[in-house]
């Protein structure tokens, strides 16, 4: 008998591992990454729209879908986390509030690389700063992008 408890005790902690681990830890990492996505991009695509209409149409309308690709992701993937507002204080994640905030940002540069008022490129850098400080993306002073 004492075997077989054993066994169902091992099994049960196994099942509980991985429920823990699909529904909680997975999406929560997925997240993370999505963030870091974001942070990539920010930089990658900073000549764009601090410069709206300069580059090429072609590179206006490639920084435009992946941001708002972006965006998007950023308002959807939170729903894959149970509980966000509970997990969001336990794993430092954003809260749901600066997430819609800065997916309207994201959004607004997307529309914004292209050629425009003469202040678009400033507005979108801000634009960039306030995404980043709504998400906890770590820029040193130094280095912000323009």
């Amino acid at each position: 008998m004492t075997i077989f408890l054993t066994i169902i005790t091992g099994v049960l902690t196994y099942i509980l591992a991985q429920l823990a681990m699909k529904l909680i830890i997975e999406p929560v990492h997925e997240f993370k990454k999505l963030i870091a996505d974001i942070s990539f991009s920010l930089i990658e695509l900073a000549n764009i729209y601090t410069s709206p209409g300069v580059t090429s149409i072609e590179s206006q309308h490639a920084a435009s879908d992946t941001l708002r690709k972006l965006a998007s992701r950023l308002n959807s993937q939170i729903y894959l986390i149970p509980w966000y507002d509970k997990a969001s204080k336990i794993f430092k994640l954003p809260v749901q509030k600066n997430i819609n905030k800065a997916s309207k940002h994201l959004i607004g540069l997307s529309n914004g690389v292209f050629e425009s008022a003469a202040n678009m490129g400033t507005q979108n850098g801000q634009k960039a700063d306030n995404i980043r400080e709504l998400l906890n993306i770590y820029m040193p002073d130094d280095e912000e992008q323009a």
